[in-house]
């Protein structure tokens, strides 16, 4: 069972009993517990939830405007005992529900709502009175109502409060059993990084003479570098950013002259002179990822990226020079010989598309991209999508490092 780290409570449960056995689909009604080997529990509890609380701005309701209704979910279950806590996350807020044997729940959450001043300003007001609310609830305790007067209102506090109440007066005088630890979240984020290494594919065209063209560069080139990847909360999404370098094959223009007979005609003349060159291709790339889950704690990888791309260290070759009543003529560079604004054909507003798999330490992907090249220089406008260029990338990439996210297993808690 994947738990993905959940934050709302899942409407459905993909189960396996074996990592080759087939998938069972299960809804939360068909369920009474689930439990993660030394991780978080969940219980299925009809509730009464406020879903009115909220704490974005954009939703906050004029007024204090409580809308319970009756809900049954799969709460995470924090504490279990004669008081028990349960936690119940919605996209507005975090709803922390208490009970104790022989009363109703008390549901607990960060709440505001929008005020109109005096001078028709709209103030935000904090409608959490979770002092004065467990005040009431544990008024016949004075060890949990004492406790509850100075208590943040955080997962802690509140299980501080719970277990006073369990340990001063309850009838077992013992504490419930906690799943505090388990359920802290270990972080929001997730940054991993490594290595990358593969091959690269440019089909780029190059200028042979004002009539025609050649792809200089149509040949696999090696390719390396460095990755780093931010796995958002839930980490099925992820911001990938990736430094590499490799080889590539340019022409670069020095001189060009034509003289037409009149608009739209043929050339009546021409001469051109051009030199190339083998360079370094540093490329910086930006981008979004999403996984889905497969089979043996596999992932499908689809993404959506970016790229950067600068030219570095060029080795000139040879100087051609030729025209239309003459022929053309190549001489080796000579030593020193230098160019200016070399470049490399740069990616059309078209994303990037990479597909690939991923399983524990390693991830393959096969990406590409459009590019424009010397066809798209006359309407860049016209080919901003759709450029006459394009380069495939096959990659390897192996994370260093633990993934942040495993914790060493310790003995479960049994619910």
């Amino acid at each position: 069972m994947k738990k993905v780290f959940w934050t709302e409570p899942p409407a459905f449960i993909r189960y396996r009993s074996t990592p080759d056995s087939p998938s069972q689909l299960f809804q939360p009604r068909q369920l009474r517990a689930v439990s993660f080997i030394g991780g978080r529990y969940f219980r299925y509890e009809a509730l009464l939830i406020d879903y009115a609380a909220e704490t974005r701005f954009d939703y906050l309701s004029r007024g204090y405007v409580p809308a319970v209704r009756p809900d049954s979910v799969l709460a995470e279950v924090i504490v279990s005992g004669e008081a028990s806590l349960l936690r119940v996350a919605t996209p507005g807020t975090v709803h922390y529900l208490l009970r104790r044997s022989s009363r109703d729940w008390l549901d607990l959450s960060a709440r505001q709502y929008l005020h109109e001043s005096a001078n028709g300003a709209m103030i935000v007001f904090d409608a959490n009175n979770y002092l004065g609310q467990l005040s009431v609830y544990f008024g016949d305790c004075p060890a949990a109502a004492e406790a509850a007067k100075t208590l943040p209102f955080t997962l802690a506090g509140l299980t501080r409060v719970v277990q006073v109440y369990n340990q001063g007066c309850s009838a077992a005088k013992q504490p419930g059993r906690s799943w505090l630890v388990q359920a802290a979240p270990r972080r929001r984020l997730s940054v991993q990084g490594g290595l990358v290494a593969g091959g690269r594919y440019n089909h780029v065209a190059s200028t042979l003479n004002l009539d025609e063209y050649e792809f200089l560069d149509s040949q696999l080139h090696p390719m390396g570098g460095l990755f780093a990847e931010i796995f958002l909360p839930g980490r099925t999404t992820s911001i990938y950013g990736e430094l590499t370098a490799s080889r590539f094959q340019g022409r670069q223009m020095l001189y060009s002259i034509a003289m037409y007979s009149g608009p739209g005609s043929a050339y009546i003349s021409y001469s051109f002179t051009y030199t190339d060159y083998a360079a370094w291709l540093g490329a910086a790339r930006i981008g979004v990822r999403k996984y889905a889950p497969l089979r043996h704690n596999q992932q499908l990888v689809l993404g959506l990226s970016y790229e950067l791309g600068k030219v570095f260290r060029p080795q000139f070759s040879t100087v051609t020079t030729g025209s239309n009543s003459s022929p053309t003529v190549i001489l080796p560079a000579p030593a020193g010989f230098t160019a200016n604004d070399l470049w490399f054909a740069p990616q059309t507003l078209l994303p990037a598309l990479t597909v690939g798999w991923r399983a524990r330490y390693l991830t393959l992907t096969l990406d590409g991209q459009r590019c424009y090249d010397i066809h798209d220089l006359p309407d860049p406008a016209r080919n901003s999508m759709m450029g006459s260029a394009w380069s495939m990338r096959l990659t390897a990439s192996y994370r260093l490092g633990r993934n942040p996210d495993v914790a060493k297993l310790s003995a479960p808690a049994k619910p």
